[in-house]
């Protein structure tokens, strides 16, 4: 039965087996962007020719895939991150990875021409050819290939240790704010809000770290940044807490105003009606009464058209506690009786909610 030695088939086929002699007494060069493409000299190069060709081939791959690293940077970092809210866009999305795919391939096949000029005025001309698999091992090119893979090993090993050391990136922030170090907080989410600026959670997380550091503007701004990236789990929440801090800064008029934006832009009829009942709770918190009342009736008149999302006993039992703030007592036990009759085996009497904090959404 034959024997596979894994990491010399690996080896064969890998960017470092980077010539082959054939049988007719020619040496073919491997292309440095492309495995299967050879060039092909009439001739057997030199020991010396090969220990020179193998530095100038390292060389090369290192620029190709710093200049590739480059171009997504630039890319990811000059142009996405900063301009994230026009991917609303399909078209531009699409065009955007297309660009992606392609560029790098260009960015490939100009640095291959550069390494081709280099082979023709150093060696000659050549023959562009298809490179051959041989089984000839070359211990000088298996050495530096086995010592990359031990590089790479390596490399994940200390990542993995630095992991496992440190931690998630996360964990640590949530661990330092809850041992109320605010100030570490921020200063842990703006290095990450830097190096992920579309992942909503770190500004979320900042948002509540700058709060507790005093920071209500900061904290406000940090929210609205998160809400803004539209991440389903991050969304209500920063929009939730950003009302809480105008709230427990008696910047009413302000908050009003961002529940009546978001009800005017969303699509979505669920949504709307989680605003509008947000809104209710939030009118009775702050002593406006009639027209939380308003919003409850129009909610409760969508209720009884199905709208699974409004719980219709819950409804009935909070327009009951807002009836009983305008001394409408007869009201407000009609509406408990409602309630009662509804059932719907809900927790539902309890009193209307005020304004939290939120640091993780349940």
């Amino acid at each position: 039965m034959a024997k596979i030695n894994i990491l010399q088939w690996l080896y064969k086929h890998s960017p470092v087996n980077f010539y082959s002699i054939t049988e007719n007494g020619e040496t073919i060069i491997k292309s440095i962007n492309n495995t299967f493409r050879g060039y092909k000299y009439n001739k057997i190069f030199s020991d010396e020719d090969l220990n020179n060709l193998r530095k100038v081939i390292k060389n090369f791959k290192r620029f190709s895939t710093v200049a590739v690293l480059l171009f997504y940077l630039i890319l990811v970092y000059g142009f996405v991150f900063p301009n994230y809210q026009l991917f609303t866009n399909n078209n531009l999305k699409i065009a955007i990875i297309v660009f992606a795919l392609v560029l790098p391939f260009v960015i490939l096949w100009l640095i291959s021409l550069l390494f081709e000029f280099y082979l023709s005025k150093k060696y000659g001309c050549f023959e562009r050819t298809r490179f051959p698999m041989t089984n000839i091992i070359e211990i000088q090119s298996y050495r530096d290939f086995k010592l990359e893979i031990l590089k790479i090993f390596l490399l994940l090993m200390a990542i993995g240790g630095i992991y496992l050391w440190i931690g998630s990136p996360y964990e640590t922030t949530l661990n330092l704010i809850n041992k109320g170090k605010y100030s570490d907080a921020v200063k842990m989410t703006t290095l990450w809000s830097k190096i992920l600026p579309v992942d909503a959670q770190w500004y979320s997380l900042r948002g509540y770290a700058k709060f507790y550091d005093g920071d209500y503007k900061g904290a406000i701004e940090d929210y609205d940044k998160a809400y803004i990236l539209k991440n389903n789990e991050y969304k209500s929440m920063s929009f939730d807490n950003k009302i809480y801090i105008k709230y427990i800064l008696n910047d009413y008029e302000s908050a009003i105003d961002d529940f009546d934006n978001e009800i005017k832009k969303t699509e979505d009829e669920g949504e709307r009606d989680s605003l509008l009942w947000d809104k209710a709770q939030f009118l009775y918190n702050i002593g406006e009464y009639k027209n939380a009342l308003k919003i409850y009736d129009e909610l409760i008149k969508k209720s009884e058209d199905d709208r699974i999302y409004l719980i219709e006993n819950r409804l009935y039992y909070e327009r009951a506690q807002v009836y009983r703030s305008l001394g409408r007592e007869k009201e407000a036990l009609s509406d408990e009786q409602k309630a009662q009759e509804l059932d719907l085996d809900i927790e539902y009497q309890t009193s209307i909610p005020e304004p939290v904090l939120i640091l993780e959404e349940a």
